[in-house]
């Protein structure tokens, strides 16, 4: 495991920070919707979020402080699809650590949750995204053109697939084994 690198359970008590990342304009700028600024909203959400049997999530940590956050959502529970969520709140995180973020994700993704691939959608907009994609694995399926509207403006949305068979095999560039929660993860035949 990178030792620079954990992950913790999300709680109502983190409703501000989420709050106040999710609306930073350094995230807010990449996102496809807009949250209003409610911390009763935000908690009541994280609550629904950590009783979901099909979402999970949590918040990114780099030398034990808390940096970002990622989910998982499976979006075809029979087929085993789900997409990632990602974003570094804590602009002053270093990005040469934040970028190995994605080992412990797929991991918990592919092994703990069991998925078989994972579909990601990104903005052209976000341009770093785009190139991290295939850097983490994934290839790029095409793109939906004029596709996302985001301020009254149609944007192209890239399209990432990255299946658990795949990974299982670009995994072992990284010394990183193990899931959000520390538990070291074990390849399977699926």
């Amino acid at each position: 495991m990178y030792s620079f690198l954990s992950y913790r359970r999300i709680t109502p008590d983190d409703a501000q920070m989420l709050l106040d990342w999710r609306t930073a304009p350094h995230i807010t700028q990449y996102m496809l919707t807009d949250v209003p600024y409610d911390i009763e909203r935000q908690k009541a959400w994280i609550e629904r979020c950590n009783a979901r049997d099909d979402y999970q999530h949590c918040i990114i940590q780099i030398e034990g402080r808390d940096v970002g956050y990622a989910s998982i959502t499976v979006t075809d529970r029979a087929s085993g699809i789900g997409e990632i969520g990602v974003y570094v709140g804590d602009a002053a995180a270093p990005k040469e650590l934040t970028i190995y973020n994605f080992v412990g994700t797929l991991n918990h993704a592919f092994v703990t949750m069991g998925l078989h691939k994972i579909v990601n959608h990104v903005v052209a907009w976000n341009e770093r995204t785009v190139r991290l994609q295939q850097f983490n694995g994934y290839r790029h399926v095409g793109v939906l053109k004029d596709h996302a509207l985001k301020d009254g403006v149609r944007h192209d949305l890239h399209i990432f697939e990255l299946s658990a068979a795949h990974w299982a095999d670009f995994r072992k560039k990284f010394p990183h084994k193990d899931n959000w929660w520390g538990e070291e993860t074990v390849y399977r035949e699926q």
